[in-house]
Protein backbone atom coordinates (compact mmCIF):
# COMPACT_ATOMS: atom_id res chain seq x y z
CA UNK A 1 0.00 0.00 0.00
CA UNK A 2 1.54 3.33 -1.02
CA UNK A 3 1.35 6.52 1.00
CA UNK A 4 -1.48 8.02 -1.01
CA UNK A 5 -3.88 5.19 -0.30
CA UNK A 6 -3.36 4.78 3.43
CA UNK A 7 -6.31 5.29 5.77
CA UNK A 8 -6.92 8.70 7.28
CA UNK A 9 -5.26 8.99 10.67
CA UNK A 10 -7.76 8.97 13.56
CA UNK A 11 -7.13 11.35 16.48
CA UNK A 12 -7.35 9.62 19.88
CA UNK A 13 -10.41 11.60 20.96
CA UNK A 14 -12.30 10.24 17.95
CA UNK A 15 -11.17 6.63 18.39
CA UNK A 16 -14.61 5.56 19.62
CA UNK A 17 -16.03 6.67 16.31
CA UNK A 18 -13.48 4.72 14.27
CA UNK A 19 -15.85 2.20 12.68
CA UNK A 20 -18.40 4.79 11.70
CA UNK A 21 -15.81 7.20 10.33
CA UNK A 22 -13.82 4.57 8.43
CA UNK A 23 -16.80 3.26 6.47
CA UNK A 24 -16.62 4.25 2.83
CA UNK A 25 -18.51 7.46 2.12
CA UNK A 26 -20.97 7.57 -0.77
CA UNK A 27 -20.32 9.65 -3.87
CA UNK A 28 -22.27 12.60 -2.63
CA UNK A 29 -22.64 14.27 -6.01
CA UNK A 30 -25.87 12.26 -5.88
CA UNK A 31 -27.19 12.33 -2.34
CA UNK A 32 -28.87 9.27 -0.89
CA UNK A 33 -32.58 9.49 -1.56
CA UNK A 34 -34.40 9.64 1.77
CA UNK A 35 -38.13 8.97 2.12
CA UNK A 36 -39.05 12.62 2.85
CA UNK A 37 -37.01 13.78 -0.15
CA UNK A 38 -38.57 11.11 -2.40
CA UNK A 39 -42.07 12.13 -1.35
CA UNK A 40 -41.30 15.81 -1.88
CA UNK A 41 -39.75 15.25 -5.32
CA UNK A 42 -42.78 13.18 -6.34
CA UNK A 43 -45.13 15.91 -5.11
CA UNK A 44 -43.29 18.62 -7.06
CA UNK A 45 -43.41 16.57 -10.26
CA UNK A 46 -47.14 15.84 -9.89
CA UNK A 47 -47.93 19.49 -9.10
CA UNK A 48 -45.93 20.86 -12.03
CA UNK A 49 -47.24 18.40 -14.60
CA UNK A 50 -50.83 18.83 -13.40
CA UNK A 51 -50.62 22.64 -13.53
CA UNK A 52 -49.13 22.65 -17.03
CA UNK A 53 -51.67 20.12 -18.32
CA UNK A 54 -54.57 22.07 -16.80
CA UNK A 55 -53.42 25.37 -18.31
CA UNK A 56 -52.82 23.83 -21.74
CA UNK A 57 -56.24 22.16 -21.89
CA UNK A 58 -58.42 24.87 -20.35
CA UNK A 59 -56.75 28.22 -21.12
CA UNK A 60 -55.91 29.87 -24.45
CA UNK A 61 -52.61 31.40 -25.41
CA UNK A 62 -52.93 35.15 -24.94
CA UNK A 63 -52.85 37.03 -28.26
CA UNK A 64 -49.97 39.26 -27.13
CA UNK A 65 -47.45 36.54 -27.94
CA UNK A 66 -48.33 36.78 -31.63
CA UNK A 67 -46.44 39.39 -33.64
CA UNK A 68 -45.99 40.32 -37.29
CA UNK A 69 -42.90 39.19 -39.18
CA UNK A 70 -42.46 35.69 -37.83
CA UNK A 71 -42.70 32.88 -40.35
CA UNK A 72 -45.87 30.83 -40.06
CA UNK A 73 -44.25 27.77 -38.53
CA UNK A 74 -47.54 26.68 -36.97
CA UNK A 75 -51.14 27.10 -38.11
CA UNK A 76 -51.80 29.39 -35.15
CA UNK A 77 -49.52 32.45 -35.02
CA UNK A 78 -49.71 32.35 -31.25
CA UNK A 79 -48.11 28.90 -31.28
CA UNK A 80 -45.42 30.28 -33.59
CA UNK A 81 -44.77 33.02 -31.04
CA UNK A 82 -44.59 30.42 -28.27
CA UNK A 83 -42.05 28.37 -30.22
CA UNK A 84 -40.00 31.54 -30.78
CA UNK A 85 -39.79 32.23 -27.04
CA UNK A 86 -38.89 28.61 -26.29
CA UNK A 87 -36.10 28.77 -28.88
CA UNK A 88 -34.69 32.09 -27.69
CA UNK A 89 -35.07 30.94 -24.08
CA UNK A 90 -32.76 28.03 -24.77
CA UNK A 91 -29.99 30.56 -25.37
CA UNK A 92 -29.92 31.02 -21.60
CA UNK A 93 -28.61 27.45 -21.32
CA UNK A 94 -25.31 28.43 -22.89
CA UNK A 95 -24.27 30.35 -19.82
CA UNK A 96 -24.37 29.17 -16.24
CA UNK A 97 -23.49 31.72 -13.61
CA UNK A 98 -20.79 30.59 -11.22
CA UNK A 99 -22.05 31.57 -7.78
CA UNK A 100 -19.60 31.40 -4.85
CA UNK A 101 -17.84 28.50 -6.48
CA UNK A 102 -21.05 26.67 -7.40
CA UNK A 103 -23.18 26.87 -10.55
CA UNK A 104 -26.63 27.85 -9.32
CA UNK A 105 -27.84 30.64 -11.58
CA UNK A 106 -28.79 30.39 -15.24
CA UNK A 107 -30.06 33.07 -17.58
CA UNK A 108 -33.59 31.80 -18.25
CA UNK A 109 -35.78 34.07 -16.13
CA UNK A 110 -36.02 37.05 -18.57
CA UNK A 111 -37.42 34.82 -21.32
CA UNK A 112 -39.93 33.18 -18.99
CA UNK A 113 -41.07 36.58 -17.70
CA UNK A 114 -41.46 37.92 -21.24
CA UNK A 115 -43.36 34.82 -22.41
CA UNK A 116 -45.82 34.74 -19.53
CA UNK A 117 -46.40 38.50 -19.78
CA UNK A 118 -47.21 38.20 -23.47
CA UNK A 119 -48.80 34.76 -23.69
CA UNK A 120 -50.19 34.13 -20.23
CA UNK A 121 -49.96 30.98 -18.13
CA UNK A 122 -49.75 28.53 -21.05
CA UNK A 123 -46.74 30.32 -22.54
CA UNK A 124 -45.16 30.85 -19.12
CA UNK A 125 -45.51 27.18 -18.22
CA UNK A 126 -44.16 25.74 -21.47
CA UNK A 127 -41.26 28.18 -21.82
CA UNK A 128 -40.33 27.55 -18.19
CA UNK A 129 -40.49 23.78 -18.63
CA UNK A 130 -38.55 23.49 -21.91
CA UNK A 131 -36.35 26.56 -22.27
CA UNK A 132 -34.64 25.92 -18.93
CA UNK A 133 -33.01 22.71 -20.14
CA UNK A 134 -29.22 22.85 -19.97
CA UNK A 135 -26.45 20.42 -20.83
CA UNK A 136 -24.83 20.62 -17.40
CA UNK A 137 -28.07 19.56 -15.77
CA UNK A 138 -28.52 16.60 -18.12
CA UNK A 139 -24.96 15.44 -17.42
CA UNK A 140 -24.88 15.87 -13.64
CA UNK A 141 -28.41 15.68 -12.22
CA UNK A 142 -30.38 12.43 -11.81
CA UNK A 143 -33.41 12.18 -14.11
CA UNK A 144 -35.90 12.59 -11.27
CA UNK A 145 -34.05 15.69 -10.07
CA UNK A 146 -34.17 17.19 -13.56
CA UNK A 147 -37.88 16.39 -13.86
CA UNK A 148 -38.55 17.93 -10.45
CA UNK A 149 -36.58 21.09 -11.29
CA UNK A 150 -38.57 21.66 -14.47
CA UNK A 151 -41.89 20.78 -12.87
CA UNK A 152 -41.29 23.39 -10.18
CA UNK A 153 -40.44 26.16 -12.63
CA UNK A 154 -43.37 25.13 -14.90
CA UNK A 155 -45.73 25.46 -11.94
CA UNK A 156 -44.26 28.89 -11.22
CA UNK A 157 -44.64 29.88 -14.88
CA UNK A 158 -48.32 28.93 -14.91
CA UNK A 159 -49.11 30.77 -11.68
CA UNK A 160 -46.97 33.77 -12.69
CA UNK A 161 -48.71 33.88 -16.07
CA UNK A 162 -52.13 33.94 -14.42
CA UNK A 163 -51.06 36.83 -12.20
CA UNK A 164 -49.50 38.74 -15.12
CA UNK A 165 -52.51 38.37 -17.44
CA UNK A 166 -55.07 39.35 -14.79
CA UNK A 167 -53.09 42.38 -13.62
CA UNK A 168 -52.36 43.57 -17.12
CA UNK A 169 -56.05 43.41 -18.02
CA UNK A 170 -57.11 45.15 -14.81
CA UNK A 171 -54.53 47.95 -14.97
CA UNK A 172 -54.48 48.49 -18.73
CA UNK A 173 -57.50 50.79 -18.66
CA UNK A 174 -56.39 52.66 -15.56
CA UNK A 175 -52.72 53.50 -16.13
CA UNK A 176 -50.35 53.76 -19.09
CA UNK A 177 -50.27 50.39 -20.93
CA UNK A 178 -46.46 50.18 -20.77
CA UNK A 179 -46.53 50.78 -17.03
CA UNK A 180 -49.32 48.24 -16.67
CA UNK A 181 -47.16 45.72 -18.53
CA UNK A 182 -44.23 46.44 -16.20
CA UNK A 183 -46.37 46.02 -13.07
CA UNK A 184 -47.89 42.83 -14.47
CA UNK A 185 -44.49 41.43 -15.43
CA UNK A 186 -43.01 42.24 -12.03
CA UNK A 187 -45.97 40.75 -10.17
CA UNK A 188 -45.99 37.61 -12.28
CA UNK A 189 -42.24 37.24 -11.84
CA UNK A 190 -42.63 37.68 -8.08
CA UNK A 191 -45.15 34.83 -8.01
CA UNK A 192 -42.89 32.69 -10.20
CA UNK A 193 -39.79 33.36 -8.08
CA UNK A 194 -41.66 32.83 -4.81
CA UNK A 195 -42.80 29.37 -5.93
CA UNK A 196 -39.45 28.47 -7.48
CA UNK A 197 -37.34 29.64 -4.53
CA UNK A 198 -39.64 28.19 -1.85
CA UNK A 199 -39.91 24.77 -3.49
CA UNK A 200 -36.26 24.62 -4.54
CA UNK A 201 -35.19 25.68 -1.05
CA UNK A 202 -37.26 22.86 0.43
CA UNK A 203 -35.58 20.39 -1.93
CA UNK A 204 -32.12 21.71 -0.97
CA UNK A 205 -32.98 21.59 2.74
CA UNK A 206 -34.16 17.97 2.52
CA UNK A 207 -31.28 16.85 0.30
CA UNK A 208 -28.50 18.62 2.19
CA UNK A 209 -30.14 18.41 5.62
CA UNK A 210 -29.93 22.15 6.08
CA UNK A 211 -31.87 24.33 8.46
CA UNK A 212 -33.91 27.04 6.79
CA UNK A 213 -31.73 29.65 8.51
CA UNK A 214 -28.72 28.20 6.64
CA UNK A 215 -30.52 28.64 3.31
CA UNK A 216 -30.10 32.40 3.74
CA UNK A 217 -26.46 31.91 2.72
CA UNK A 218 -27.70 30.60 -0.64
CA UNK A 219 -30.45 33.11 -1.38
CA UNK A 220 -28.56 36.19 -0.22
CA UNK A 221 -28.63 39.82 -1.43
CA UNK A 222 -26.47 39.10 -4.48
CA UNK A 223 -28.88 36.37 -5.55
CA UNK A 224 -31.88 38.67 -5.09
CA UNK A 225 -30.26 41.53 -7.01
CA UNK A 226 -29.57 39.19 -9.92
CA UNK A 227 -33.21 38.09 -9.98
CA UNK A 228 -34.39 41.70 -9.90
CA UNK A 229 -32.24 42.64 -12.88
CA UNK A 230 -33.48 39.63 -14.86
CA UNK A 231 -37.13 40.51 -14.17
CA UNK A 232 -36.56 44.02 -15.50
CA UNK A 233 -34.88 42.61 -18.60
CA UNK A 234 -37.83 40.25 -19.11
CA UNK A 235 -40.21 43.22 -19.17
CA UNK A 236 -37.94 44.99 -21.66
CA UNK A 237 -37.92 41.93 -23.95
CA UNK A 238 -41.72 41.80 -23.90
CA UNK A 239 -42.03 45.51 -24.69
CA UNK A 240 -39.62 45.52 -27.64
CA UNK A 241 -41.20 42.33 -29.02
CA UNK A 242 -44.56 44.10 -29.31
CA UNK A 243 -43.42 47.66 -30.00
CA UNK A 244 -40.64 46.95 -32.53
CA UNK A 245 -40.48 43.44 -34.02
CA UNK A 246 -39.71 39.82 -33.25
CA UNK A 247 -35.98 40.37 -33.82
CA UNK A 248 -35.72 43.08 -31.14
CA UNK A 249 -35.46 40.59 -28.21
CA UNK A 250 -32.59 38.86 -30.05
CA UNK A 251 -30.79 42.20 -30.41
CA UNK A 252 -31.37 42.84 -26.71
CA UNK A 253 -29.99 39.40 -25.89
CA UNK A 254 -26.81 40.12 -27.86
CA UNK A 255 -26.40 43.39 -25.98
CA UNK A 256 -26.73 41.54 -22.67
CA UNK A 257 -24.16 39.00 -23.90
CA UNK A 258 -21.65 41.83 -24.19
CA UNK A 259 -22.45 42.83 -20.61
CA UNK A 260 -22.00 39.21 -19.56
CA UNK A 261 -18.49 39.23 -20.94
CA UNK A 262 -17.56 42.29 -18.92
CA UNK A 263 -19.11 40.73 -15.80
CA UNK A 264 -17.22 37.48 -16.38
CA UNK A 265 -13.97 39.41 -16.61
CA UNK A 266 -14.82 41.00 -13.27
CA UNK A 267 -15.48 37.54 -11.80
CA UNK A 268 -11.90 36.60 -12.60
CA UNK A 269 -10.89 38.81 -9.67
CA UNK A 270 -12.71 36.48 -7.25
CA UNK A 271 -12.65 33.12 -9.06
CA UNK A 272 -9.93 30.76 -10.23
CA UNK A 273 -10.30 30.47 -14.03
CA UNK A 274 -9.00 26.88 -14.19
CA UNK A 275 -11.15 25.21 -11.53
CA UNK A 276 -13.97 27.82 -11.33
CA UNK A 277 -13.62 27.72 -7.55
CA UNK A 278 -13.23 30.90 -5.55
CA UNK A 279 -9.69 32.25 -5.36
CA UNK A 280 -8.00 33.72 -2.27
CA UNK A 281 -9.79 37.05 -2.64
CA UNK A 282 -13.21 35.49 -3.13
CA UNK A 283 -12.68 33.12 -0.22
CA UNK A 284 -11.64 35.89 2.17
CA UNK A 285 -14.98 37.63 1.69
CA UNK A 286 -16.96 34.50 2.58
CA UNK A 287 -14.61 33.55 5.42
CA UNK A 288 -14.74 36.99 7.05
CA UNK A 289 -18.55 37.02 6.91
CA UNK A 290 -18.71 33.56 8.50
CA UNK A 291 -16.14 34.50 11.14
CA UNK A 292 -18.18 37.55 12.17
CA UNK A 293 -21.32 35.42 12.44
CA UNK A 294 -19.60 32.80 14.60
CA UNK A 295 -18.00 35.44 16.83
CA UNK A 296 -21.52 36.74 17.54
CA UNK A 297 -22.36 33.31 18.94
CA UNK A 298 -24.37 32.13 15.94
CA UNK A 299 -23.18 28.55 15.57
CA UNK A 300 -19.85 26.94 14.70
CA UNK A 301 -17.88 26.63 11.47
CA UNK A 302 -14.64 24.97 10.39
CA UNK A 303 -11.81 25.54 7.92
CA UNK A 304 -10.05 22.73 6.08
CA UNK A 305 -6.65 23.39 4.50
CA UNK A 306 -5.75 20.95 1.72
CA UNK A 307 -2.44 20.24 -0.02
CA UNK A 308 -2.22 17.58 -2.72
CA UNK A 309 0.41 14.84 -2.44
CA UNK A 310 2.30 13.43 -5.46
CA UNK A 311 0.90 16.18 -7.69
CA UNK A 312 4.37 17.15 -8.93
CA UNK A 313 4.91 13.55 -9.95
CA UNK A 314 1.88 13.79 -12.25
CA UNK A 315 3.33 16.88 -13.95
CA UNK A 316 6.75 15.22 -14.31
CA UNK A 317 5.81 11.70 -15.46
CA UNK A 318 2.41 11.80 -17.18
CA UNK A 319 2.59 11.88 -21.02
CA UNK A 320 0.42 15.03 -21.00
CA UNK A 321 2.80 16.74 -18.54
CA UNK A 322 1.35 20.00 -17.23
CA UNK A 323 -1.90 19.54 -19.14
CA UNK A 324 -2.42 16.42 -17.03
CA UNK A 325 -1.82 18.51 -13.92
CA UNK A 326 -4.50 20.96 -15.00
CA UNK A 327 -6.96 18.11 -15.55
CA UNK A 328 -6.15 16.74 -12.10
CA UNK A 329 -6.86 20.13 -10.52
CA UNK A 330 -10.21 20.34 -12.32
CA UNK A 331 -11.15 16.87 -11.12
CA UNK A 332 -10.04 17.72 -7.58
CA UNK A 333 -12.28 20.79 -7.65
CA UNK A 334 -15.24 18.73 -8.87
CA UNK A 335 -14.74 16.12 -6.14
CA UNK A 336 -14.40 18.76 -3.45
CA UNK A 337 -17.66 20.41 -4.51
CA UNK A 338 -19.33 17.02 -4.41
CA UNK A 339 -18.04 16.22 -0.93
CA UNK A 340 -19.37 19.35 0.79
CA UNK A 341 -22.80 20.81 1.39
CA UNK A 342 -24.57 23.43 -0.68
CA UNK A 343 -23.76 26.20 1.79
CA UNK A 344 -20.07 25.33 2.18
CA UNK A 345 -17.33 26.93 0.08
CA UNK A 346 -14.32 25.48 -1.70
CA UNK A 347 -11.48 27.68 -2.98
CA UNK A 348 -8.13 27.28 -4.67
CA UNK A 349 -5.36 29.11 -2.85
CA UNK A 350 -2.85 28.59 -5.64
CA UNK A 351 -0.81 25.74 -7.11
CA UNK A 352 -2.05 22.50 -5.57
CA UNK A 353 -3.35 24.08 -2.36
CA UNK A 354 -7.05 24.42 -1.57
CA UNK A 355 -9.23 25.48 1.34
CA UNK A 356 -12.76 24.56 2.33
CA UNK A 357 -15.02 26.58 4.60
CA UNK A 358 -17.65 24.49 6.37
CA UNK A 359 -20.13 27.24 7.13
CA UNK A 360 -22.05 25.36 9.82
CA UNK A 361 -20.98 22.29 11.82
CA UNK A 362 -22.31 20.76 15.02
CA UNK A 363 -18.89 20.12 16.56
CA UNK A 364 -15.29 19.16 15.80
CA UNK A 365 -16.22 15.54 15.11
CA UNK A 366 -18.65 16.61 12.38
CA UNK A 367 -15.93 18.76 10.79
CA UNK A 368 -13.49 15.85 10.98
CA UNK A 369 -15.95 13.51 9.27
CA UNK A 370 -16.43 15.92 6.37
CA UNK A 371 -12.66 16.31 6.05
CA UNK A 372 -12.30 12.53 6.03
CA UNK A 373 -14.86 12.30 3.24
CA UNK A 374 -12.95 14.90 1.23
CA UNK A 375 -9.69 13.01 1.79
CA UNK A 376 -11.17 9.70 0.67
CA UNK A 377 -12.65 11.25 -2.45
CA UNK A 378 -9.37 12.90 -3.42
CA UNK A 379 -7.43 9.65 -2.95
CA UNK A 380 -9.67 7.68 -5.30
CA UNK A 381 -8.05 6.96 -8.69
CA UNK A 382 -8.93 9.25 -11.58
CA UNK A 383 -8.58 8.78 -15.33
CA UNK A 384 -6.50 11.51 -16.96
CA UNK A 385 -5.71 11.29 -20.67
CA UNK A 386 -6.69 7.62 -20.72
CA UNK A 387 -4.35 6.72 -17.86
CA UNK A 388 -5.17 6.04 -14.23
CA UNK A 389 -3.72 8.61 -11.86
CA UNK A 390 -3.68 8.37 -8.06
CA UNK A 391 -2.78 11.27 -5.83
CA UNK A 392 -3.02 11.84 -2.11
CA UNK A 393 -3.86 14.77 0.14
CA UNK A 394 -2.89 16.25 3.49
CA UNK A 395 -5.64 18.12 5.34
CA UNK A 396 -5.59 20.39 8.37
CA UNK A 397 -8.88 21.10 10.16
CA UNK A 398 -9.59 23.85 12.65
CA UNK A 399 -12.91 24.49 14.36
CA UNK A 400 -14.12 28.11 14.22
CA UNK A 401 -15.84 29.16 17.46
CA UNK A 402 -16.53 32.42 19.29
CA UNK A 403 -12.88 32.76 20.33
CA UNK A 404 -11.50 32.38 16.81
CA UNK A 405 -9.48 35.13 15.14
CA UNK A 406 -8.08 35.73 11.65
CA UNK A 407 -5.01 33.59 12.45
CA UNK A 408 -7.18 30.47 12.50
CA UNK A 409 -6.31 29.86 8.84
CA UNK A 410 -2.62 29.71 9.74
CA UNK A 411 -3.37 27.23 12.53
CA UNK A 412 -5.15 24.91 10.10
CA UNK A 413 -2.28 25.42 7.65
CA UNK A 414 0.28 24.36 10.27
CA UNK A 415 -1.72 21.24 11.01
CA UNK A 416 -1.85 20.39 7.34
CA UNK A 417 1.94 20.59 7.05
CA UNK A 418 2.37 18.42 10.16
CA UNK A 419 0.47 15.67 8.37
CA UNK A 420 2.34 16.29 5.13
CA UNK A 421 5.74 16.04 6.81
CA UNK A 422 4.75 12.58 8.08
CA UNK A 423 4.75 11.42 4.46
CA UNK A 424 1.50 9.47 4.67
CA UNK A 425 -1.15 12.08 4.05
CA UNK A 426 -4.38 12.12 6.02
CA UNK A 427 -6.35 14.50 8.20
CA UNK A 428 -5.10 16.55 11.15
CA UNK A 429 -7.53 18.25 13.49
CA UNK A 430 -6.79 20.41 16.49
CA UNK A 431 -7.34 18.70 19.85
CA UNK A 432 -10.62 19.65 21.50
CA UNK A 433 -11.19 20.39 25.14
Amino acid sequence: MDATSRPTQIPPEFAAQDDRTRTRMPLVERRRMTLPLALWVTATIVAGVAALAWATVTLPLAPGIDTDGLSHIAADDRVTGLLFWIAIGLLGSFRTKGYDGRAVLTFHLPFIVAAMTLGGPVAGGWVAAIATLELRELREVPWFGTLSNHAIVALGGVVGGLVAVELRAALGTVIDPSLATLVAAASGALALCAIDVAMSATTIALRERLGFDELGAVFNSSFRQTLGAEVLLGWLLAVVYVAIAWWAPIASFLLVAVIWRANDEHDLTTHDPLTELLNRRGFESRFNATLRRVQRGQGLAAVVMIDLDKFKQVNDTHPMRHDAGDEVLKEVARRMRGAIRYTDVAARRGGDEFVVLLSSVADARAAYQVATRIHERLCEPMIIGGEEVTIGASLGVKLVDETAGPNILREADRGMYLIKEGGQGGVWIAATA
